[in-house]
């Protein structure tokens, strides 16, 4: 049977801060199983996506009997690829747009994963995504920018009998504050306009393959005019097979559980590690 894991929760840190952090978590103290890290390939699509592979070397101490069944090397490797996608906007040609109007999605990281040693026997294939939270944001002053036909003309201590706000003038061009910026105190890695937290999402897809396999895979009901070939391949040909194939699910899923529990811990360290460095480069740690 085909195993699924997924989690989600929220990092206590701003979006621009958390992928930097993802860019830059290895080598790291709380996640000793990934040994090492190359990156193979980045660039910059046409829409501005930045697209990064690496290759990731992750060393773990599994049972013997698991070694014994897949063969398994002391390092095994997998390819990860991710994507730095921009905010979407409404339309970039328009001179009249503004950041306040025209954000229609959040900008992301989108990663996905699969390993390359004992693809044959055992396959998971891991999706995770990291988003602004919560969205959309909606940064002060948020009602003059968004509904300035409101203002605040139903609080009586801010506004006069006219409806106006007090010390605005409502022809100026100055009536509705511009867009948040930036302040020279704001870290580096933050921003009024976006949201202090990340949902983070993950989902692994764990199956054995080959003389392993538990289940055909695809599974039946794909149409006949996929481009997945061949249509469905078939599980192991005998129990014994089939009942190690779903020994070595269980344990790989389990054991996913548990690096995605310390991958957690590692993310904190690594983002907070990262946040203090760049708000004070002396201080570090």
């Amino acid at each position: 049977m085909v195993a699924l894991f997924t989690t989600a929760f929220h990092f206590g840190w701003p979006w621009p801060a958390q992928v930097y952090a993802v860019l830059n978590k290895y080598p790291n103290p709380l996640a000793p199983h990934v040994v090492s890290m190359d990156v193979v390939d980045r660039q910059i699509l046409p829409d501005g996506t930045i697209r990064s592979e690496r290759i990731l070397g992750i060393q773990q101490d599994s049972p013997r009997w698991v070694r014994r069944i897949l063969g398994a090397p002391d390092v095994t490797y997998a390819r990860e690829v991710s994507f730095v996608v921009p905010s979407s906007i409404a339309n970039p040609t328009d001179p009249e747009h503004s950041p306040a109007r025209a954000l229609l999605e959040p900008p992301k990281l989108l990663m996905a994963s699969t390993n390359l040693s004992l693809s044959s026997l055992l396959q998971c294939r891991e999706s995770i995504s990291y988003i602004p939270h919560p969205w959309p944001h909606l940064p002060p002053p948020t009602r003059q920018q968004f509904a300035p036909a409101l203002s605040v003309r139903d609080d009586d201590d801010s506004a006069d009998d006219s409806g106006s706000i007090p010390g605005e003038d409502a022809d100026s061009d100055d009536a509705v504050p511009p867009y948040p910026s930036p302040a020279e105190t704001d870290h580096p890695l933050s921003h009024p306009a976006m949201p202090p937290t990340t949902l983070f999402s993950q989902s692994a897809l764990i199956f054995s393959t080959g003389v392993l396999a538990t289940d055909r895979y695809p599974p039946y009901g794909i149409s006949a005019d996929s481009p997945v070939a061949p249509l469905s391949n078939p599980a192991a040909s005998t129990f014994p097979q089939r009942a190690a194939g779903r020994r070595v699910e269980e344990y790989s899923k389990g054991r996913f559980e548990e690096n995605a529990t310390g991958g957690r811990a590692a993310m904190q360290w690594a983002a907070g590690r990262l946040w203090r460095e760049i708000e004070d480069p002396t201080g570090g740690e």
